[in-house]
């Protein structure tokens, strides 16, 4: 490996953790809002095609819940920029 590979090595790892470190989740409502076309409906139905996460825990009492499914808005928006918006696949 010469210095430019190890170079373009380190600086991918550097944006990366940049990234997952500057990455705003948020609600399919807060998502719309900012992309209109991926509508809370559409997400509903759909959303799966993305890295999305949801919050759960476990009550005193020993129930389980969760809450909304969070996006990852930044990593969306750079899904359309890149183009790989146009290859989603529902899971």
């Amino acid at each position: 490996m010469n210095w430019k590979q190890l170079e373009v090595k380190i600086l991918d790892v550097v944006r990366r953790a940049f990234k997952q470190y500057s990455e705003k989740w948020v609600t399919a409502e807060t998502l719309a809002q900012h992309i209109e076309t991926l509508n809370p409906n559409w997400l509903k139905r759909n959303g799966s095609c993305f890295n999305r996460t949801r919050v759960e825990w476990t009550d005193d009492q020993g129930r389980r819940h969760s809450g909304s499914w969070l996006y990852p808005l930044h990593e969306i928006q750079e899904m359309m920029m890149d183009g790989r918006i146009k290859s989603l696949q529902v899971k």
